[in-house]
């Protein structure tokens, strides 16, 4: 009789004792595997919102003068020396020119409005929609864009001024069209602020071709921000280049304690499922002393204990990551993305499953090692003893 047709007969005599095995191993597997799939889409989605719903790159004059904007420092507009949209073209000549998602410029005009001052924020509107997907509007459309004679107002703006949607608004002398309204932010940039079509205002200023700044935001989950941030700087002469760190060390905060939180929990499930194994295996041998004795006495020699004991293991090992592969990620597909509420889709990912009943194998060997050898040593003369 084989080596493996004895470890199946083990087995099958002792259901329980099995089925309790498999189970450790795949509760463990499906634990793993569903906390790193799920976990992987948490980093996916926190990295692609944090760099999609707002600029990380800051392009400004070289000036002196300073102001506030979405609560950065900047130089003031009204300085001699001011960007002008010459640059634009320029930013696309960089050598990581496709981590560019968006480039957003504005120009940054106050006006009187009713006898308030009012900050006017001309954007290019495709642009500034793109950036700001965390926007909420009244009265625009899904993916319509306002035309040059309309603008959007910043909620403040609209109660103070008693406005809505599809009403007409008087700014240096010229009438424009309510598109939409940003509902409440908490950003003063937003809400008391009225955006418009650029090239529009830069004709009510008189200032042809003029820009405040220059708002990017880079897809900067896998890019290297810092070389992106120098090659700007050196392909933009008179402009600061600043890497907005806020929002850069709260993605990698974030994505940070995810994997943090993954790697701790599946430390802990590893050595769960290595000492339940190892305790059921120590058990099974001290339940077997009597047979093992029968086996050494027959000539078995300690290398055919061994095996035995290991190929047990094995097989429930091999059995328990299958099982754990597919029960976690049946459930991270089906249930992942609506538990942690992310956007991403987690897909079926085939290569886990070679993980999964490797690294199962690996576990269940290991920790019947011990419980093997124990077994190999005894005493054909004392086992026999049990009888």
């Amino acid at each position: 009789m084989r080596l493996t047709d004895i470890a199946l007969q083990n087995l099958r005599r002792r259901k329980l004792r099995s089925a309790l095995l498999v189970l450790s191993v795949v509760i463990g597997v499906a634990s793993i595997i569903f906390l790193f799939t799920t976990t992987q889409a948490m980093k996916e989605d926190v990295a692609n919102k944090l760099d999609q719903f707002g600029s990380n790159i800051l392009i400004l004059p070289d000036t002196g003068a300073a102001m506030t904007f979405g609560g950065i420092t900047l130089e003031a507009p009204t300085q001699v020396k001011e960007l002008d949209m010459s640059l634009l073209p320029l930013m696309q000549t960089i050598k990581n020119k496709e981590t560019l998602a968006t480039i957003a410029p504005k120009l940054l005009v106050d006006t009187k409005i009713n006898g308030q001052t009012i900050l006017l924020l001309g954007v290019d509107f495709q642009q500034e929609l793109h950036l700001k997907k965390w926007w909420k509007l009244d009265g625009l459309a899904k993916k319509q864009i306002p035309i040059a004679n309309e603008v959007i107002l910043g909620s403040d703006v609209a109660r103070s001024l008693g406005l809505s949607p599809k009403q007409t608004i008087t700014i240096k002398e010229q009438d424009f069209k309510v598109a939409g309204i940003i509902q409440p932010t908490g950003s003063t940039e937003n809400d008391q602020a009225i955006f418009m079509d650029l090239t529009v205002l830069q004709k009510l200023a008189n200032r042809p071709n003029a820009i405040s700044l220059i708002e990017t935001a880079a897809l900067c989950y896998t890019c290297p921000i810092e070389e992106v941030t120098q090659q700007l700087s050196d392909k933009l002469p008179g402009t600061k280049v600043t890497a907005l760190k806020s929002t850069l060390e709260s993605r990698d905060d974030t994505v940070n304690r995810f994997n943090l939180f993954a790697r701790v929990v599946s430390v802990i499930l590893f050595l769960a499922s290595s000492l339940v194994i190892t305790m059921t295996m120590k058990a099974s041998v001290e339940e077997r002393t009597r047979e093992i004795g029968i086996l050494r006495a027959i000539g078995f020699r300690k290398r055919h204990i061994i095996q035995i004991i290991l190929t047990e293991a094995g097989l429930l090992g091999s059995l328990g990551g299958l099982l754990g592969y597919l029960l976690g990620m049946g459930a991270a597909v089906q249930y992942g993305s609506l538990l942690v509420k992310t956007q991403v889709h987690i897909p079926w990912q085939a290569n886990l499953l070679v993980y999964a009943i490797l690294a199962s194998l690996l576990i269940s060997l290991l920790a019947s090692l011990n419980p093997a050898w124990q077994a190999a040593r005894l005493d054909p003369t004392e086992s026999l003893r049990y009888m």
